[in-house]
């Protein structure tokens, strides 16, 4: 490259006397270059909306204007002579260095702007981008969840709290725990969109521009709904990366957890569940195992994306107008999306190819310990003592039977009864007997549970149809924003090669 390129790009000679050192380049300037490189698509695009629209204010000359946005359409192209070199500072100034080479129009490229502006404009349009594209992933596993939860709504297995069995459910009950939640993170993604989607171009330095910039019509050219209403707000908003963040670490952590409970369920000790051959991973010393490696990735992910959620919310804390603010979010906050995004595909793709073990799950329920909690309540509503007494009599009742080294489904009407008899209370041994086979019958319990989001089997099946619902509506919603977004960006395509064009 030209020495003179370099040092225009770098105001070598203006300001500043010298060229950076050795170590600002191969340290500073590389790792900042290396957190925008993605922006240079969205750069481009912003590089044409900020030329036309100066050329339509009459601030940049229509000769000037039209070899300017000449030479943008041919960075755009990606020619073969552009590379990213440190040594030319920031993505900003590595475009402008090989702009300058081919027109001298390039003085007019940072008219009434500074270079952040077209880097956070690009950040805009790629955090907007980076969002669809979790809210793809997830969609993906919503829609994942839902099928799986239809097709195992009466699949019976015990639930656990605290790692013990607690109550009877079903497989597709249980699993639709993490759909809802990911219904929840395709709002917060929408509302967080909504934010994003503004236009900061046009600002100035961060408080205005005395040039005519026409804020509207950059938003316009950028697919944006409108501008960013604050000039200085526009350029210096720390929250929106940390809403980023968060919401990614949000959608992975929650698929975390169905990630931990289903490495214990395909464990050889569970065997409620078995992955797929092609998402588990062997072991390289230990012949008999089949590591459950695309669940332990996604745990890895969360991982990595709350030390990422922390590192920006630290980038955000110093005094406004630090560029330090933005040195590395731009890469961490879409990187985050993305890695969420790209966990929730391979999830969906997980739940896909899962197995349910019918067999060992019914065989977990075989003593019948998750019934006892059914057992009080149907003592409660069907024999009329109150529960706390009904509570008590039950648990003392399974403290005796573990003594006598039985379980609950060995229970008898006597031996109910002398529960009852020792908490203080009696019933008619025929109730108790009805009581016994209803409270001790997983299908029959599972089959009572069909008020509001029950684990009911028409209820999982009513609940599952309204997941299916809800992930439509999304999914259309993401790709109406694609749709406006790339209508306005072939707009502002076709308006810089029709200005070539037709002054060729």
């Amino acid at each position: 490259m030209k020495p003179d390129s370099r040092a225009a790009a770098l105001e070598i000679g203006e300001r500043l006397f010298e060229g950076p050192s050795r170590h600002l380049v191969d340290i500073a300037f590389a790792r900042e270059l290396d957190a925008q490189a993605h922006f240079q698509e969205a750069v481009g695009w912003t590089d044409l909306a900020h030329t036309l629209t100066l050329m339509e204010s009459r601030v940049i000359p229509r000769e000037a204007g039209k070899e300017l946005v000449a030479a943008l359409l041919a960075l755009q192209s990606g020619p073969a002579d552009f590379s990213l070199d440190p040594q030319n500072g920031d993505l900003y100034t590595n475009r402008e260095a090989w702009l300058t080479r081919r027109t001298p129009a390039v003085g007019w490229l940072g008219a009434g702007r500074a270079r952040r502006e077209a880097l956070t404009t690009a950040f805009h349009l790629t955090l907007c981008d980076a969002l669809c594209g979790l809210a793809d992933g997830l969609v993906a596993a919503l829609e994942a969840l839902a099928a799986l939860s239809l097709q195992c709504k009466d699949s019976l297995m015990p639930d656990y709290t605290y790692l013990q069995a607690a109550q009877p459910t079903s497989f597709g009950h249980y699993l639709q725990t993490f759909a809802w939640p990911i219904l929840r993170d395709l709002d917060r993604i929408a509302s967080l969109h909504a934010r994003v989607d503004l236009c900061p171009a046009g600002i100035g330095a961060c408080n205005g521009s005395t040039l005519p910039q026409d804020r509207w019509a950059l938003a316009r050219r950028l697919g944006f709904p409108a501008p960013v209403r604050h000039a200085r707000d526009a350029m210096w908003q720390a929250d929106l990366p940390i809403e980023a963040c968060a919401i990614a670490v949000a959608a992975t952590i929650n698929l975390d957890r169905l990630a931990e409970d289903m490495m214990i369920f395909a464990s050889a000790e569970f065997g409620f569940v078995r992955l797929a051959d092609r998402h588990a991973r062997a072991s390289k010393i230990m012949p008999q195992k089949r590591n459950p490696f695309a669940l332990a990735f996604v745990r890895a992910t969360a991982n990595r994306l709350i030390g990422a959620q922390a590192g920006v919310a630290a980038a955000g804390r110093s005094p406004s107008g630090q560029m330090d603010n933005r040195l590395f979010v731009y890469d961490a906050a879409p990187d985050s999306l993305r890695a969420a995004g790209d966990a929730a595909t391979l999830f969906a793709e997980v739940l896909a190819g899962v197995a349910f073990e019918t067999d060992r799950a019914l065989a977990a329920l075989a003593d019948r310990s998750v019934c006892a909690g059914d057992l009080a309540e149907r003592l409660t509503a069907q024999a009329g003592v109150d529960y706390r007494r009904a509570h008590g009599a039950i648990g003392q009742l399974v403290s005796q039977l573990e003594a006598e080294g039985r379980s609950l489904a060995q229970v008898c009407v006597n031996d109910l009864r002398s529960a009852l008899q020792r908490a203080g209370t009696d019933a008619d041994p025929d109730c108790l007997n009805g009581v016994l086979r209803a409270a001790l019958d997983p299908a029959h319990c599972l089959a009572a549970r069909s008020d509001h989001g029950g684990a009911a089997g028409p209820e999982v099946a009513a609940m599952a149809q309204d997941l299916r619902a809800a992930g439509s509506l999304h999914k259309q919603g993401v790709a109406a924003l694609r749709a406006r977004r790339a209508a306005a960006i072939d707009a502002l395509l076709a308006e810089a090669s029709n200005l070539v064009a037709r002054e060729a």
